[in-house]
């Protein structure tokens, strides 16, 4: 195992410079980022070498919500971290997500609300629509943020990551794309890592912050099926231009262990969302594979679910993945420790999961901060007060994803009446604040 690890980011080899490049993504949101770019070795003044780490840098696989969140608040507490992602470039794709809560809780402590409110979507109500387009069920979006006292937004994921790039740009992080790792090494005083191009490095401090399917976990605390915990469904997601059924509304249809939700993010466009449960799918899907797929499996469906489907290029990039948690023992192990997805995802039955990840960054960094020399005492206190509210979290959405998409066995009309329950007016307060609308660090570190 790698277990006592040390050191700081050391870069050795072929080295990067850091450059600044804006994007503009598909809602028209600005954002700008720390990218790196290949330079001769030499031009690079080291930050430490491997027998004499950098006591403050700390290396972050992983450049989603968690990683980023974590590299923001590090960076402002004086830490030194190198957030390094997969992926070549920003997200630009993911599910629309209830924005609330605990997540807006550490949006309001990073003074990142007005880039989330700044956000906009063509969204004015929510329905629940029969195979015909009739809505059972209609509510008005005011109402759900009264709820909340108007602390409730509509986000993609890839909405947050920006908001959360353009922090980084301007703190000063440092996020390299293109870049995964290989491999992790005790080496007792630090963790010498290399990575997939060859390069290697030396970091006092490690975090996978590298979601459900983690390399820092496997490599550090074993293969993700020791820690898979699977709430039988399938989910896939994508944009595609928008039905005019759609209108402005966000529309869910449901059918025996089907359930398709379309959310307008302009006046062309639409997210939509295909949530299944079918035992012979497979957890993993190819990119090629994933249209078709999901053909065969809503090929009977009712009301737009089969149609859009069929209408969209073949060539459109598609998120896909099993409804899977991860459900660990332990979070860290000597300088390694996790975060996000990486221990505690809890899949979008929960709808908390950005909120959570956002929240276990926050407290690490807190934590962190607290003991800067002692990482163990750190992580410990970290799992302490943060373990038993993600477990919480999973038990729910595991109790949740039973009801999450209606089975074959499901009365229809008892719930569509518990959903208008759930949705009216008097009791949609206290519905939102057992589902996540109360923050978990009520209290904590204000």
């Amino acid at each position: 195992m790698q277990a006592e690890r040390n050191a700081r980011w050391v870069e050795g080899g072929s080295k990067t410079v850091v450059s600044r490049k804006a994007e503009v993504g598909p809602d028209g949101l600005r954002f700008a980022a720390l990218w790196t770019r290949p330079v001769p070795a030499a031009t690079i003044n080291t930050m430490a070498t491997a027998s004499q780490p950098n006591a403050t840098t700390i290396l972050i696989s992983g450049g989603g919500i968690a990683g980023l969140t974590l590299g923001i608040l590090l960076k402002e507490r004086g830490w030194n971290p190198l957030v390094v992602e997969r992926q070549a470039a920003p997200s630009r794709d993911g599910y629309m997500m209830d924005f609330f809560g605990t997540g807006w809780d550490v949006a309001e402590r990073m003074e990142l609300v007005d880039a989330i409110r700044a956000i906009r979507y063509p969204i004015d109500d929510l329905k629940y629509v029969d195979d015909a387009g009739r809505a059972y069920l209609d509510v008005p979006l005011d109402r759900i943020r009264r709820a909340l006292d108007d602390r409730y937004v509509y986000l993609l994921r890839s909405d947050l990551e920006r908001v959360l790039l353009d922090r980084a740009e301007r703190v000063g992080v440092v996020v390299r794309y293109g870049t995964s790792i290989r491999s992790l090494t005790d080496a007792g005083d630090r963790v010498d890592v290399m990575f997939e191009d060859g390069e290697t490095a030396a970091a006092g401090l490690v975090v996978g912050a590298d979601g459900v399917h983690s390399r820092v976990r496997a490599l550090a605390l074993g293969p993700e099926e020791s820690f898979a915990r699977s709430l039988d469904g399938r989910v896939a997601a994508f944009s595609t231009p928008r039905a005019p059924e759609v209108g402005r509304s966000v529309v869910l249809h449901e059918e025996p262990d089907r359930l398709a939700a379309f959310y307008p993010i302009s006046d062309a466009r639409m997210q939509a969302m295909y949530v299944f449960r079918d035992d012979d799918a497979p957890d993993f899907v190819a990119p090629d594979d994933r249209l078709p797929l999901l053909r065969r499996e809503f090929d009977r469906g009712g009301w737009i679910t089969s149609r859009v489907l069929q209408d969209l290029d073949d060539r459109t990039p598609m998120f896909y993945d099993a409804l899977t948690q991860i459900v660990m023992p332990r979070w860290s192990i000597g300088r390694v420790c996790l975060i996000g997805d990486a221990c505690g995802c809890l899949t979008l039955v929960a709808g908390q999961g950005s909120h959570m990840a956002m929240a276990g960054a926050y407290v690490l960094a807190t934590e962190l901060s607290r003991r800067p020399d002692d990482h163990a005492s750190a992580f410990a206190a970290y799992e302490r007060f943060f373990k038993p509210l993600v477990r919480r979290k999973q038990d729910e959405a595991a109790r949740l994803a039973t009801r999450f998409v209606p089975s074959a066995g499901s009365w229809t009309w008892l719930r569509r009446l518990a959903l208008r329950a759930i949705f009216n007016r008097f009791l949609l307060g206290l519905v939102m604040q057992s589902l996540g609308g109360r923050s978990v660090l009520r209290g904590y570190d204000r």
